[in-house]
């Protein structure tokens, strides 16, 4: 009743809600529709006009901010939210998932040089609550980057609402800047995943011997070792290119059901990792200009 009663209030704040299990038959597909095409359209998106750039937020059906989780998802450089939001096909690869959560997609640097735009992580999340008229889930907050993300994460370190950190390919010479969050509380958790820079995450793994390693991403959610779901500290040696970590359905999914976060419903949850529709079939069609008004 709380998820219903935030939705409510989201359609009073003017929110633009994109995608959704609605009343009318606006998501009826035909039989041979891809399922995880289905289920990433049953899930409810927002894309925010923010301040500093475009935001998007992704919530699937059932989830429960009581119990959930807020994952942040923070691209890479040579991509925007928007780009990257349709083109990696992440509404297919939450929903794959399976994580009770809310998904957030802010606006990050394109390049090295270029400012970080959304700098607050406190701020970000009551933006987010804010348009959507929806609490943040307030189980886990984890914030996943690839590649140039890690600058985006490395600006939140210091709040104290982040618990988790995922850097997906994004350990770029700044392991001593993580392994000082690592040092500040039991509580922070940090999964690495290294292709680009091995050179990198091989020499936080030496730093910080309790670091458990994973010599390659296995092939199925069942074959990952029962420590990296446990671990404090997980680095994943990964034989995939620096692009298909987070384009292929694969990795992205695999980690972020390392996270401690509770499950939904069992399909369509079962796909196999990889198992993304082909291109260029998209969960979202939203017109670039779609979305809520920032301030």
């Amino acid at each position: 009743m709380a998820v219903v009663a935030a939705f409510a209030v989201a359609a009073a704040l003017g929110a633009t809600w994109l995608g959704g299990a609605l009343a009318d038959d606006t998501t009826q597909t035909t039989p041979d529709a891809h399922v995880l095409t289905v289920a990433a359209k049953a899930g409810r998106h927002v894309r925010i006009d923010g301040p500093r750039g475009a935001i998007h937020v992704w919530i699937p059906p059932g989830y429960r901010p009581e119990t959930g989780a807020t994952i942040l998802y923070i691209h890479g450089y040579y991509d925007d939210a928007d780009t990257a939001y349709i083109g990696h096909r992440l509404p297919e690869q939450f929903a794959m998932s399976a994580l009770d959560a809310m998904f957030i997609m802010p606006e990050a640097p394109f390049g090295q040089g270029k400012p970080i735009n959304y700098p607050s992580l406190s701020e970000l999340l009551r933006l987010v609550e804010d348009k959507t008229g929806v609490l943040r889930g307030m189980a886990l907050t984890a914030a996943v980057g690839h590649s140039g993300a890690y600058r985006t994460i490395n600006a939140w370190l210091d709040e104290p609402l982040l618990d988790q950190v995922v850097l997906i390919d994004g350990m770029y010479g700044n392991e001593e800047i993580m392994e000082a969050w690592l040092r500040a509380s039991p509580q922070h958790r940090l999964i690495t995943v290294g292709e680009d820079t091995l050179q990198w995450n091989e020499q936080f793994a030496r730093d910080m011997p309790e670091t458990f390693v994973v010599d390659r991403v296995p092939p199925t959610y069942d074959t990952w070792p029962a420590e990296a779901r446990s671990a404090r500290i997980v680095y994943v040696r990964a034989q995939y290119y620096h692009m298909p970590l987070v384009t292929d359905g694969i990795v992205l999914p695999a980690v972020l059901r390392l996270l401690p976060v509770e499950l939904l419903g069992d399909a369509p949850w079962t796909q196999p990792l990889g198992a993304l529709p082909p291109y260029p079939d998209a969960a979202i069609d939203a017109p670039p200009d779609a979305g809520v008004d920032g301030p």
